[in-house]
């Protein structure tokens, strides 16, 4: 184990799928036959996903050095003692044309404001703990960005940009921060590394996490196809030491 537990990356692994909504009748004197303001109001919430899997620690402060776990060739997850069942549902924003970009040299991936977001803090939450103390755990807030116009796997291995997943939440250890990707068959794959608090990147927005890592894992070919580092968290913003990320880009702007 290393002296601090935040040099563990956590690495969450599992299916995002499509939670079918049950029909309420007689929900508030409603019996279904309502108007159309009524049918759009049950449509925009009809969009709830659950994210089912597991998640293994990995005990390097150098976020370079964590690679994907590797699943058994016939196992649905990742082998762990510790596993994770979250809901949320989505909400689809729209950008703002009128917004100044924070990065207009580079703004990969375009516009946060208009990617889904997804609050996963429904469900059972997440296993922490070995034999009789093992115990679930929910985070108090859980906003995943997802850059899939579908929500689901593109199939675009070109454009590995639209398979991007960014998260930033907390919970009662501390505020964190998540980059991974969408992968074939709707597996979303994330590192998870949580931030003291004294830590400049726990006040970070998504907007702030998603410059910090594409300006570090994206490179722009000459024909405008990007290319990015897979696994996505192998970059100095997922670090452990703070120190390090701040400096780079110190460095950078020089």
């Amino acid at each position: 184990m290393t002296k601090d537990w935040r040099e563990t990356l956590f690495v969450w692994d599992g299916i995002l799928s499509y939670v079918e909504k049950e029909e309420k009748e007689n929900e508030n004197g409603n019996d279904g036959g309502g108007g159309k303001e009524d049918a759009s109001a049950e449509k925009s919430e009809d969009l709830k996903f659950k994210w089912q899997g597991t998640w293994v620690g990995c005990d390097f402060a150098d976020a370079s050095k964590v690679p994907t776990p590797v699943r058994g060739a016939f196992d649905k997850f990742v082998s762990s003692e510790n596993a994770f069942e979250v809901e949320g549902t989505a909400t689809k924003g729209t950008a703002d044309d009128t917004k100044e970009e924070k990065d207009c040299a580079k703004n990969v991936g375009g516009e946060i404001s208009s990617l889904y977001r997804i609050s996963m803090t429904g469900g059972s939450g997440y296993d922490l703990g070995e034999g009789s103390d093992k115990k679930t755990h929910k985070d108090d807030t859980h906003d995943m960005y997802l850059f899939s116009p579908t929500l689901r796997w593109t199939g675009n291995l070109r454009d590995q940009v639209q398979n991007m997943v960014l998260a930033v939440g907390e919970n009662e250890f501390g505020a964190f921060i998540s980059v991974g990707w969408l992968r074939i068959g709707n597996r979303v794959t994330v590192g998870r590394r949580y931030l003291d608090e004294g830590d400049e990147r726990a006040k970070w927005d998504i907007e702030d996490l998603r410059k910090a890592v594409f300006d570090k894992i994206a490179t722009v070919e000459e024909d405008g196809h990007v290319e990015l580092v897979i696994p996505p968290w192998q970059c100095v913003a997922m670090n452990a030491d703070v120190g390090q990320v701040f400096k780079r880009q110190k460095v950078a702007k020089e």
